[in-house]
């Protein structure tokens, strides 16, 4: 397509992001324009070469633009995003098979689509010198207008004839909608990184180029204490192997013992407890692959001597799947003695990826696969439970679970009354009701429920009555491209109620 279409269409799309945007929340909105947009992204993507992984991107792209008209959390906007800018990126580069590969290129692409959209293309049969450049647009255009506003305003100081000759253009410019102007403008950015095509990058060519068998290289290998390289690699991965084996076995007997059975809690907030599972997990688990790595990346893997370091190997990881499981069980208590909230459930999320790239990294070795084949699986992984992640009204979750385990675990005030209005319904309560929640809360928390940094039921009271107001005088004033599901039985569950 050509130059002037592409900018006529960018105008036009940016046009209909303010029109559906500007001023208002993300609902039906959001569905609306995707639905537009995507068909015109596939048809500017001509020839199209779908292959699974794009197909699979569209198909989850779509979804979760519905799913964030039906749920409504920030979350799902984000993650609809990342797909719907990573999907762009895919079309632009066709054939692309790796989520880490696409998503690291899709931050320098959308810089260069609000370059590549001022230049003429060769197609359209201009000269090498005819084309605009970054140095052309600095020189003719930006320090230009930079030493024009220096001079225009040194006259206006200098001179009050000349201020009053251009006063009626200072009360124009003052009228002008500059918020609109400016979201116009960002319009504009999201529509060249959506539809204007750039020059694929070098991790582009290193997707297309990569299998997923690792192949054997008739290659010496030389070290310097012993001429036999794989030999020598062998053992000395069988002796690391097995101290790191007995290590972590020790480590997860003594997690197993006193935190999967035996568990006792002192009344502490669990916050340590949790994070410096989780954190030791985080190191051990990339540990863990970059010794797999090392190890299993070459012709290693051929050896016909390696059965027993395959073994170490695994056994080891499998120890890391077992430090998950720990970790897990960490989290549960944490969750059991002070309900859900958003970092708990991200965590379960994490652990389920950490589980997914153990799994991976067992396969990569009984199945002599590459590293390509690690990034492009656990990137597929990523992308995956990012999305389903993004299918749940989270906040409503949280609400429901908190207060009906308010026996046994910490209601917070404070972070309950945060949470978003499709949540409302569910966190309203009666000062009767907050009474009897905090008379339970004293007979089984062993800590002061009362400290200061806590809310009452008072401060918490009025402050989620105050929401509830505003959201049902604010609702019915909405745009209906601003309407979602989640929203809207929150209102009809709230008029009810009221």
């Amino acid at each position: 397509m050509r130059k002037v279409h592409i900018i006529v269409l960018s105008l036009f799309t940016a046009l209909l992001y303010t029109i559906l945007f500007y001023k208002k929340g993300i609902g039906l909105n959001l569905f609306v324009f995707e639905m537009i947009l995507i068909p015109v992204m596939l048809f500017l993507s001509k020839p199209l070469k779908f292959n699974f992984f794009t197909i699979l991107l569209t198909a989850l792209t779509v979804a979760s633009a519905f799913s964030v008209m039906m749920v409504s959390t920030i979350w799902g906007v984000v993650i609809n995003y990342v797909l719907l800018f990573t999907l762009a990126t895919a079309l632009n580069n066709k054939g692309s098979r790796s989520f880490f590969h696409l998503g690291l290129e899709s931050f320098p692409r959308g810089i260069m689509a609000q370059v590549r959209v001022f230049q003429r293309w060769q197609e359209d049969g201009a000269t090498p010198t005819g084309r605009i450049t970054i140095r052309k647009i600095l020189y003719m255009v930006i320090l230009p207008i930079i030493v024009l506003i220096f001079f225009f305003t040194l006259y206006i100081k200098s001179s009050s004839t000349f201020y009053n000759t251009v006063e009626p253009f200072f009360q124009f410019i003052s009228k002008l909608n500059f918020p609109l102007i400016l979201f116009y403008c960002l319009g504009i950015v999201v529509a060249n990184v959506l539809l204007v095509k750039t020059a694929p990058m070098r991790l582009y060519k290193q997707d297309i180029s990569s299998t997923d068998i690792l192949v054997r290289r008739r290659k010496p290998y030389y070290y310097p204490f012993k001429k036999d390289g794989l030999l020598m690699q062998n053992k000395a991965g069988i002796v690391l192997l097995g101290l790191l084996n007995l290590l972590i076995l020790f480590f997860n007997y003594l997690d197993i013992t006193t935190i999967w059975f035996n568990f006792t809690w002192d009344g502490s907030t669990l916050k340590e407890f949790v994070h410096e599972g989780t954190w030791i997990l985080v190191f051990s688990v990339v540990v863990s692959a970059a010794i797999a790595l090392y190890f299993f990346h070459n012709n290693l893997n051929f050896y016909s001597k390696n059965k027993t370091l395959k073994a170490l190997t695994i056994a080891w990881i499998l120890q890391n799947f077992v430090m998950t499981v720990s970790v897990i069980i960490r989290n549960y208590w944490y969750i059991n003695y002070f309900g859900l909230a958003y970092k708990r459930i991200a965590v379960m999320f994490f652990l389920l990826l950490v589980a997914i790239g153990l799994l991976c990294i067992i396969f990569k070795i009984l199945k002599v696969r590459s590293t390509y084949f690690l990034l492009r699986t656990n990137g597929l992984s990523l992308m995956l439970v990012l999305f389903v992640s993004s299918l749940f009204n989270w906040d409503v979750i949280i609400a429901k679970y908190n207060f009906e385990h308010y026996k046994q675990s910490f209601v917070e005030y404070r972070y309950m009354a945060r949470l978003n209005n499709s949540a409302l319904p569910y966190i309203v309560k009666s000062l009767e009701e907050l009474e009897d929640i905090d008379t339970a809360q004293e007979e089984v928390m062993p800590f002061d429920t009362k400290k200061d940094y806590f809310w009452g039921r008072t401060s918490y009271h009025e402050r989620v009555e105050q929401r509830k107001t505003a959201f049902l005088e604010s609702y019915p004033e909405r745009s209906f491209l601003e309407w979602n599901y989640a929203e809207y039985v929150a209102y009809k569950k709230l008029v009810v109620s009221y």
